[in-house]
């Protein structure tokens, strides 16, 4: 079924705030960022991404 699908956002948060500096992510440098999707019945996503600017 999909139970992994619904357990998944409690221990990894579905969003992220990440700030960009000169048009560029800042990470540090042992950080990355990933997607994870555990449904493999539906191969078609689309991801949001939204820029505030300070």
């Amino acid at each position: 079924g999909h139970g992994r699908s619904h357990v998944m956002p409690a221990l990894v948060p579905p969003y992220a705030t990440v700030p960009v500096l000169d048009g560029r992510l800042a990470l540090g440098t042992w950080q990355s960022i990933a997607l994870v999707d555990l449904n493999i019945d539906n191969p078609d996503r689309q991801v949001r991404l939204t820029f505030l600017a300070g």
